[in-house]
């Protein structure tokens, strides 16, 4: 197959931004031409990266100001650069300081977490697929890990996690993703309201609202909720990585109760935080119509992509994230393969899942450029 992608991306690059548009006295145009990253997202000599669920509009330009301003100052400690960040979430969240932790990334978070709320004899329970940095964690504690299959629905089985809690003889700490990955479905609320109402003191849950910015579902309540309302065996994991594009600078924090709070702290690396990721993320705080468009460039993408998705008669889930989970029919890795021959890097297989595969979702003219592919896929016969 034969594509000038550069040519392709050019050409519809203008027609999207124009359907964007942007509520802020900012225009579509001026806030990309100022970020980060060249007006598609990519460099002409390398593929198109769908695969790792980042923002392909790049960084805010506040964030990148920032930045530019603290490099002189990288000889400096970055304290009161994580200080100021956390005073920035605190007010945002509605909550103090105490219930707050810094994280080199949500993983570290993620580990924090799972050491400070390791007990004898307990067990991780989570769901399958998920995202599974928590698993290394956990092996490497000796901690068991229990997986429940995901329903025929790709949900989360709450029931059978909470029948796999229950017919343990000793504490359980339940992980959770939510969006989850690499489904990007939302947990039931209702369901989930009624255990964590009754949840018992032997139980801890790790909530994972890594992709919380993208949920447009109106009855969606964060776990945040119960953390303000006083709530002590939840962690709340999130991080500046996704909508927020400092990927590479590693920028996550957990949100708890103070208790559990210093317990995490006290299993947290010296000096975790970096200056720029610190500066990068105040910034970003304070950049809503980033966000705004962000919010907007991602969705039209993904609707791109439905649309094609049903023409060509391949299932897909609804995503309250930056990706999509979408069938391929056959064989998953010679997919990924063909898909890189083309130009585009895509995900990975996951457990459970051969025959579907995970799409990150890029700028629009990249989605249109993908959309185009899947078609010339068809038209060889390979989905």
């Amino acid at each position: 197959m034969q594509m000038n992608r550069r040519k392709f991306l050019c050409g519809s690059l203008g027609a999207s931004l124009l359907t964007l548009g942007c509520s802020s006295s900012n225009t579509a145009t001026e806030l990309l031409s100022s970020s980060s990253t060249n007006s598609n997202g990519i460099a002409e000599d390398q593929p198109i990266p769908l695969n790792f669920n980042e923002n392909p509009l790049g960084i805010a330009p506040r964030a990148q100001q920032a930045i530019n301003k603290a490099l002189p100052q990288v000889w400096r400690y970055p304290d009161k650069a994580r200080s100021d960040l956390m005073a920035g979430l605190s007010q945002s969240l509605s909550l103090s300081n105490s219930h707050l932790i810094y994280g080199n990334g949500s993983s570290e978070v993620l580990k924090m977490a799972l050491d400070a709320l390791a007990q004898t004899n307990c067990q991780l329970v989570m769901p399958d697929p998920s995202y599974g940095v928590i698993i290394d964690y956990a092996q490497a504690r000796g901690i068991p890990v229990v997986k429940v299959k995901l329903d025929s629905q790709w949900q989360t089985d709450l029931a059978e996690v909470q029948a796999k809690v229950e017919a343990h003889k000793g504490p359980s700490i339940v992980y959770l993703c939510n969006p989850n990955n690499p489904t990007g479905v939302l947990l039931p609320q209702s369901p989930l309201n009624q255990w964590l109402d009754k949840a018992s003191s032997q139980l801890s849950f790790i909530i994972d609202e890594a992709y919380v910015e993208y949920v447009n579902q109106p009855e969606f309540v964060s776990a945040v909720a119960r953390i303000q309302q006083g709530q002590s065996n939840i962690v709340v994991c999130r991080t500046f990585s996704k909508i927020y594009a400092l990927a590479g600078l590693r920028v996550g924090y957990g949100i708890a109760h103070p208790t559990l709070i210093n317990a995490m702290q006290a299993q947290a690396s010296i000096d975790n935080a970096n200056l720029l990721g610190c500066v990068a993320a105040t910034a970003s705080l304070i950049s809503p119509e980033w966000l705004e468009l962000s919010l907007k460039s991602n969705h039209q993408a993904k609707e791109l992509v439905y649309q094609q998705l049903e023409r060509l008669g391949l299932d897909y889930l609804p995503s309250e994230t930056n990706f999509i989970f979408h069938k391929v029919t056959g064989d998953s890795q010679q997919y990924m393969e063909r898909m890189e021959q083309a130009g585009i890097l895509v995900g990975r297989p996951f457990n459970h899942g051969e025959g579907w595969n995970r799409l990150s979702i890029g700028t629009p003219a990249q989605m249109q450029y993908f959309c185009k592919t899947l078609a010339k896929f068809r038209q060889q016969g390979w989905i």
